[in-house]
């Protein structure tokens, strides 16, 4: 353990994922209402059985939609919260169909939407095929859905493929689960086949970056796979551990999922994370990519601080990263559970569960670190990186950070009071059909204000309290000042248990009013519909950085009828109040089933010539 190697770097990358084990649990709440949407519905005539390498144009024509699945609504026994939780449930099945790119008809697609592709990533193969069963859907193997918006025509082009990882390739080849996954999936052949198996599936199934013409599958494990913008297509041939970004990333390192955009200068930021278990430390590695997707400095630039580091998101501003973490250490005893097969990885944290305070991490931007003095910066001892002691809190997402005009760091996120990693659940069952939501904190929507010069006190006001996740604001808007944030919602507000304890499902669509939380908006599906992360799209010649233009634009996500496995696309207008409220503007029938995902990016003006 005291030389660094690829196998103790791989311990320490599934340490990090300890956070997103409820990632999908940690879900939300908004109106009592629910209501019945008009939508087109587009089914081609050769849905099934694409193979992906006959990739070809097709087109397909609305029909009419079917509302039979809201028939027995009343008969169907729902949470608290609003949700069928049978339905919930069964949204964990594997999409079995690949469908090239493929134009489908939006009648209603707004005139004011803009072109460009809506991608989206996330887990779609949760069993292998001898049937060996994910054990966490963050096990399950990514899946691509790029979505590309003609407005001229009323016309979108519809793909979807599963990244070709090496570990997706050689399962479908053998036929088994030929790697195991860190939130404890196994593979095939019984108890002697997983001892010692540290070699966990890159499942790239976290979220999406396009930049430099080159699209990137992303999942914090490892390196990103390179996909074919309109294809979808990967050749893990030729790279078969992922993409090392041209040398930049060695074999130990790793890119993180939740990059950040730096709407000042137009540059993205991302992060890795590595722990090491013989000081442990964790070291975060800090990059910035200018539009060329080209490192903007060729010295190294990390930070190191005690503790294991459990991160998946971060966020910036002008002049700062911003990490905030609640203090853990590693479980040595879960670990060597881990080693024989006995135990998730993921579950390997010991977070202090008597903790009172969290641990804010300021670290400045690239531009203002010397060359040559920014590797290896020790947090407690280097001046430049800011620790600042705040109420305890574990946050799974932020929607957004900024600088006010007194300096002070503003940093608004989705958290809970406890730890809930879900991976202590029954192991005998995925842990979708083990979970009960309401042995789960429920989550909220906070905004932490934060002083770099520690002078004045850190305080955290209560924004939204039903249970937001998710949280999205428009790309020109990251880093800079924000009213609204997009998230998901529960179906209903509700009560939680008095032990504190309770959450539901994620089956509305928020918009989140920072500055006047009581004009906050929220639309609700029905009880079996849930809903994913939305993607800002802004309206045609809007500038949404000026004043009174920040929601000029519009939302785009999927929602999944899981009780009859059909998932449609929806489009909202956000613009003015009441707007959320009135309901989708289009709503599509997608041609497949496509399960609950993660995380997406809309790429305004990314079109292609069919």
């Amino acid at each position: 353990c005291n030389q660094p190697s690829n196998r103790i770097r791989r311990i320490s990358m599934i340490l990090r994922f300890a956070l997103l084990a409820t990632s999908l649990l940690h879900v939300v709440a908004p109106t009592d209402a629910f209501f019945s949407h008009s939508r087109l519905v587009l089914v081609p005539s050769s849905a099934a059985a694409l193979t992906p390498s006959s990739v070809q144009l097709g087109s397909t024509s609305a029909t009419a939609p079917s509302e039979t699945s809201t028939a027995s609504n009343a008969d169907t026994k729902l949470s608290r919260s609003g949700h069928d939780h049978e339905a919930w449930k069964a949204g964990y099945t594997s999409c079995t169909e690949e469908m090239p790119p493929t134009l489908l008809d939006i009648a209603d697609l707004p005139d004011d939407f803009p072109s460009g592709t809506y991608y989206r990533n996330g887990h779609a193969g949760f069993e292998s095929p001898d049937g060996v069963r994910a054990r966490h859907m963050f096990d399950a193997d990514g899946m691509i859905l790029g979505a590309t918006f003609y407005p001229e025509t009323k016309q979108v082009l519809f793909r979807n493929r599963f990244v070709r990882t090496d570990g997706y390739v050689t399962d479908q080849e053998k036929g088994i689960m030929s790697r195991p996954g860190i939130f404890g999936t196994k593979v095939s052949g019984g108890f002697f086949k997983n001892l010692f198996r540290l070699d966990f599936k890159n499942v790239a199934n976290t979220h999406v970056l396009y930049r430099n013409d080159k699209l990137y599958a992303l999942w914090e494990g490892g390196w990103p796979w390179v996909v074919d913008p309109l294809t979808l297509e990967n050749d893990v041939v030729k790279e078969p551990s992922g993409h090392n970004l041209d040398g930049l990333l060695d074999g130990g390192q790793n890119f993180a999922a939740h990059y950040r955009y730096d709407s000042y200068s137009g540059n993205v930021v991302n992060f890795g994370v590595q722990l090491d278990p013989s000081s442990g430390a964790t070291s975060v590695d800090l990059w910035e990519f200018d539009e060329g997707m080209n490192p903007i400095r060729s010295d190294d630039v990390s930070f190191v601080f005690d503790g294991a580091g459990v991160i998946h998101d971060f966020c910036i501003t002008e002049n700062w990263h911003v990490f905030v973490m609640p203090p853990a250490t590693v479980d040595n005893k879960k670990a060597l559970l881990g080693l024989l097969g006995q135990a998730a990885f993921s579950d390997v944290i010991g977070f202090d569960r008597e903790a009172t305070e969290s641990t804010v991490y300021l670290i400045p931007r690239s531009k203002h670190l010397e060359a040559g003095t920014a590797a290896g910066m020790v947090a407690g001892e280097d001046s430049r990186i800011k620790t600042i002691q705040v109420p305890y809190h574990f946050n799974f997402h932020f929607a957004n950070a900024f600088e006010d005009d007194n300096g002070n760091v503003i940093i608004d996120s989705v958290l809970t009071d406890t730890v809930d990693l879900g991976t202590e659940l029954d192991s005998s069952v995925p842990v979708w059909e083990a979970a009960n939501l309401d042995d789960f904190s429920p989550g909220r929507y906070d905004r932490l204000t934060v002083d770099p010069n520690g002078i004045a006190a850190p305080t955290m006001e209560t924004i939204y309290k039903r249970e937001p996740e998710f949280p999205v604001v428009p790309q020109a808007i990251s880093g800079r000042r924000h009213r609204y944030a997009y998230t998901v919602g529960a179906h209903k507000e509700y009560e939680t248990l008095p032990n504190g304890k309770g959450k539901g499902a994620n089956g509305s669509i928020l918009k989140i009013d920072a500055e006047d939380p009581a004009q906050t908006e929220a639309y609700a599906f029905l009880p079996h519909e849930f809903v994913g992360e939305q993607v800002f799209c802004p309206k045609v010649g809007a500038d949404v950085t000026q004043p009174g233009n920040e929601d000029k634009g519009y939302i785009v996500t999927f929602v999944e009828d899981r009780r009859n496995l059909t998932t449609d696309m929806v489009l909202f207008d956000v613009e003015g109040k009441g707007a959320l409220e009135k309901g989708p503007v289009s709503r599509i029938r997608m041609p497949i089933w496509i399960p609950p995902g993660l995380h997406g990016a809309f790429v305004e003006g990314l079109t292609f010539d069919a």
